[in-house]
């Protein structure tokens, strides 16, 4: 075997050690994913705010079953792409937790990313149960085919690579202050304003929706829920997942960034 298979396997063999780790750590905390998945519900709220400001007539182009269906997707994506490495790298670093993990021989962004995925294997049933009711109650047709869920797992994918080197990068500030989480409130209210969780960008002026469309926001929420909506296709959608694969190496560039320089400081102070 040669040198390239053989680090290959080991690799896997240290990816699939992790995940079954994570995995079955996440197993024990199921009722506490489920309150985490209900503490997420604003989207529903904001549903039914929406569906009553349609009764009268639509608002722009969106009928009360069209903002059921956006909702319920906002529900979906944000769901699926959770993220919550800012608060265990804050606590790490903060509390010296961080020093026995850089004795191991992978870095501990890997453990991260494992914990998160793991996680979602467990979340993801309850979330498509929770969804698929609801469009059933809000009598939401649904016409989806094979190209539209690829589009929609790609955006959704870029969706969760945003979140999550964006919050680590922001979590490697607890380097250098005790308060990174507190940006990461700002951070999130604005996530939430501009990513289209409050309201479809499309009812934004045009001249926000083009501001917006600079910042990665509009990536993490609106966009993956209007490609599985069917509204984003073609050119539209090719140039939405590059600018997902932009921000997700602009953030993956400063993680890298944050970590090395970071770790200079961690070792100085004798952590």
């Amino acid at each position: 075997m040669t040198a390239l298979p053989k680090r290959l396997l080991l690799t896997w063999r240290k990816v699939r050690a992790l995940f079954v780790n994570a995995f079955a750590v996440m197993t024990e905390y199921q009722a506490e994913i489920l309150i985490w998945i209900i503490s997420g519900s604003l989207p529903l709220i904001m549903m039914f705010i929406w569906m009553g400001l349609a009764e009268d007539g639509p608002v722009g182009t969106y009928n009360a079953a069209d903002f059921a269906a956006y909702f319920l997707m906002v529900f979906f994506v944000r769901q699926i792409t959770m993220v919550w490495v800012i608060w265990d790298l804050d606590r790490e670093i903060r509390l010296g937790e961080l020093s026995p993990k850089l004795l191991r021989p992978l870095d501990p962004y890997w453990q991260h990313v494992m914990n998160n995925l793991a996680e979602k294997v467990v979340r993801t049933p309850i979330v498509i149960i929770t969804v698929l009711a609801g469009f059933w109650l809000a009598q939401v047709p649904v016409s989806l085919n094979t190209s539209v869920l690829l589009a929609f797992f790609l955006s959704l994918t870029g969706a969760w690579l945003i979140r999550f080197n964006r919050q680590y990068s922001m979590g490697l500030l607890t380097f250098w202050s005790d308060q990174t989480t507190a940006l990461e409130n700002v951070w999130f209210t604005l996530y939430i304003i501009l990513g289209g969780g409050l309201a479809p960008l499309d009812l934004f002026p045009p001249a926000l929706q083009r501001i917006v469309s600079f910042t990665p926001f509009p990536y993490a929420i609106d966009f993956p829920v209007q490609v599985f909506l069917g509204n984003i296709q073609g050119a539209d959608l090719y140039r939405g997942l590059l600018a997902q694969a932009t921000w997700v190496l602009i953030f993956i560039g400063i993680r890298t960034l944050l970590w090395r320089q970071g770790l200079k400081r961690y070792g100085a102070v004798g952590a």
